[in-house]
């Protein structure tokens, strides 16, 4: 079997026919489809299984909600054993009809590819076009200052996964390279880590083709709040991530420098612009507390370390610690 895609839904009765749908419209046919619902309290999974009664390729299960990391690793334990490449959608997305065409022959092409993945566009709730969105990919220019690659740059470090940019799950994986990664870990964040992982074990490419449509509706607020919440999950483990081979560990160094003192403090000052700038358009005072916090924030980070000094500190007493067998 060369694809196995994985669905994980949850309350989305309005939109997985239209998920299904999607990929059975593949040009690309040598595939199976495992959808895994992740508890829905609406009418989701009945509408899952009325939909793919009688459809061999597309099998399913429903579990309790723990997360859509719980759910895609249960979904790729059941894809067939010589599944070759695989693709994670989420419940309320779609794939354009050549996604896993294009997807997959790049990878047939380039042996040292992990992952590949693409540009996607924007739909709504009622699944019309909101235009084209865009995957940002920041890594260090020549001068060390962070710059988002062109489209017409494939190979992604991965400093830019290390800095938060460059994911989602608008990408095919090499089940060879997938499986060393021990799956999927955190229960936040966790595109940003296994795109991490993944680009420690093989290249990481991304196409300049719009092939993915992300659905854009009033549930994307509250990841963006969550987002905030639980990134400190993500940093916890990479800024103190230590390796036994030494070339990755060197990785990780270059990584933190960057992100410390140069990505992040950037990315606060022209968020507290922004604050700023709605603070004169509104004279909304928490605008203004707000910049003013984040703008510290960036200074702290130039001119004293505080963050980066921390974090090497700590990744110091880890090293010295003795190691448990």
């Amino acid at each position: 079997m060369k694809a196995g895609i994985v669905i994980i839904s949850y309350n989305n009765e309005h939109h997985i026919v239209e998920a299904i749908d999607s990929i059975r419209n593949q040009t690309f046919k040598d595939w199976k489809c495992v959808m895994v619902d992740n508890g829905s309290t609406d009418s989701t999974y009945e509408i899952i299984e009325k939909e793919i009664e009688g459809d061999s390729r597309f099998s399913s299960r429903k579990k309790s909600n723990e997360g859509p990391a719980a759910g895609r690793n249960v979904g790729f334990s059941m894809l067939p054993g010589d599944t070759e490449y695989i693709h994670f959608l989420d419940g309320d997305d779609l794939l354009k009809p050549s996604y896993l065409e294009t997807m997959i022959q790049y990878l047939d092409e380039h042996p040292e590819v992990g992952l590949v993945a693409c540009q996607f566009d924007e739909i709504d709730f009622d699944s019309k076009d909101c235009g084209k969105g865009h995957r940002s990919r920041f890594a260090p220019n020549k001068w060390g200052l962070p710059h988002d690659l062109p489209l017409s740059t494939f190979r992604t470090p991965f400093v830019s996964f290390f800095a938060s940019t460059a994911v989602g799950p608008f990408g095919v994986y090499r089940k060879s390279v997938f499986e060393k990664t021990n799956g999927y870990e955190l229960k936040s964040q966790e595109d940003t880590d296994m795109f991490c992982k993944m680009s420690l074990l093989a290249e990481v490419h991304y196409l300049p083709e719009y092939l993915y449509k992300k659905r854009r509706h009033s549930n994307n607020l509250a990841h963006k709040k969550s987002y905030r919440k639980t990134h400190q999950v993500f940093r916890d483990k990479w800024d103190l991530y230590q390796s036994d081979d030494p070339l990755i560990n060197e990785k990780i160094l270059d990584a933190l420098k960057y992100y410390y003192l140069r990505h992040k403090p950037l990315r606060d000052f022209k968020v507290s612009f922004k604050a700023f700038k709605k603070f004169l358009k509104s004279f909304d005072f928490h605008e203004l507390k707000w910049s003013f916090q984040v703008m510290g924030q960036g200074f702290g980070e130039v001119f004293f370390r505080k963050t980066y000094n921390r974090v090497m500190a700590r990744r110091k007493q880890i090293a010295q610690l003795p190691k448990t067998t």
